[in-house]
């Protein structure tokens, strides 16, 4: 599990403060470089980034139900596609970087839950997956 008290409070900024750079710096905590990657310019017209990149940087799916802290939950937030990521600091907490504000931990309320697409687990060098 990663100290991710350093995360929180980070002001949002698209393609360089974002929900898929908290990623990338919780995931170096632990050690694990994750490629960076140009963010889309339309949400809207592109597919998933997610659900392409996870699965070939070492990530599998997890059920929900199986959730652990540092699995990353893909949502669906107000885009066709799910494009933003929240990482589980707590079974029922969620770090994330949400658009136009800063890095937060957050209670996982229906709202969020309603809105996950994917769950991933790291699992890149392990018998796991």
């Amino acid at each position: 599990m990663a100290d991710h008290q350093s995360l929180i409070g980070l002001p949002w900024e698209y393609g360089k403060q974002d929900c898929y750079t908290l990623l990338q710096q919780y995931f170096a905590v632990q050690g694990v470089q994750l490629p960076d990657f140009e963010r889309p310019t339309d949400l809207e017209l592109t597919p998933s980034i997610y659900l392409r990149e996870l699965p070939v940087h070492g990530f599998k799916t997890v059920e929900f139900a199986d959730r652990a802290i540092g699995d990353v939950a893909i949502m669906k937030l107000g885009t066709r596609e799910p494009m933003h990521a929240a990482i589980f600091v707590e079974p029922w907490r969620i770090l994330h970087q949400k658009q136009n504000s800063i890095s937060s931990v957050e209670w996982l309320s229906s709202y969020y839950v309603k809105r996950i697409a994917a769950v991933y687990r790291y699992a890149a060098g392990s018998s796991a997956g």
